[in-house]
């Protein structure tokens, strides 16, 4: 008989597979440049089927280290990509407001009055982007830090690979909040953006509020002492209504934006 764990695990190979192959056709269909948000989304596919992979495995093997160990972590770093994923593709937004407001400053130059509020708007959608683009180094730390920590806890440094993992959370806890606060910021010029990057805004403040409660997931898991919500042995309903669910629904929503830009 299959247990929910292991139903689970095959929900997500069923769902992760096929966008991942959408996540590569809007890579390949836009070219590199600009599309680090899907990048990061076809990674966190991969994660998503390799840790399918290995839940399985454990559930036919559950005393197999490897497979525990690498199911915890696996299990761990989802939120590394998905806040990637979503600093990217408010990045790509912001870079286009800064780009239009220039196109602007261009038209209305000869009236220095307005050409220089125009200027001061895209040197702040310049440093809102840069910003982003440096927000991802600690996420990638935090990323290695869960990695380790993961790694530790299956091992014999229990104690330590909590510390990590904690600090690794505490982390993407923060970054998510530097995301969430400059989505907001970014709601005053998002007026001036095209159509199609208004749409991937829209998308990203979908998105915010369910990768906050996966982040409560996480936090839980971490720093809580409810056995429900460890990572070694999660209650599965859980775990679904609180992390597998929201990052479907994010995943779904980045893919299909893509899809339609």
């Amino acid at each position: 008989m299959v247990s929910t764990a292991e139903a689970i695990a095959y929900a997500e190979l069923i769902v992760y597979i096929p966008i991942f192959l959408l996540t590569a056709v809007i890579i390949f269909r836009h070219g590199f440049q600009k599309q680090l948000g899907w990048i990061y989304l076809t990674i966190f596919c991969i994660i998503r089927v390799a840790g399918a992979i290995f839940e399985i495995k454990r559930e036919h093997a559950p005393t197999n280290k490897t497979d525990i160990e690498w199911s915890e972590i696996l299990q761990s770093v989802g939120l590394s990509p998905l806040l990637l994923a979503s600093m990217g593709l408010l990045k790509r937004v912001t870079d286009e407001v800064s780009n239009h407001v220039r196109s602007m400053n261009n038209q209305f130059l000869p009236t220095s009055g307005i050409a220089n509020i125009i200027t001061k708007r895209a040197t702040a959608n310049s440093r809102r982007s840069r910003i982003i683009q440096i927000a991802q180094l600690p996420t990638m730390i935090a990323l290695i830090l869960c990695i380790a920590g993961g790694t530790d806890e299956a091992g014999s440094e229990v104690s330590q690979g909590k510390n990590l993992m904690k600090g690794g959370i505490a982390v993407f806890a923060v970054i998510y909040v530097l995301l969430f606060a400059l989505s907001v910021i970014t709601m005053k010029d998002v007026g001036n953006a095209p159509r199609e990057e208004k749409r991937i805004y829209m998308v990203v403040l979908i998105a915010l509020p369910l990768i906050a409660v996966r982040l409560l997931w996480s936090i839980l898991s971490a720093f809580g002492h409810n056995s429900d919500f460890s990572l070694q042995s999660p209650k599965p309903l859980i775990q679904l209504f609180m992390a597998t669910i929201e990052e479907f629904i994010v995943v779904l929503c980045y893919t299909a934006v893509g899809l339609i830009v």
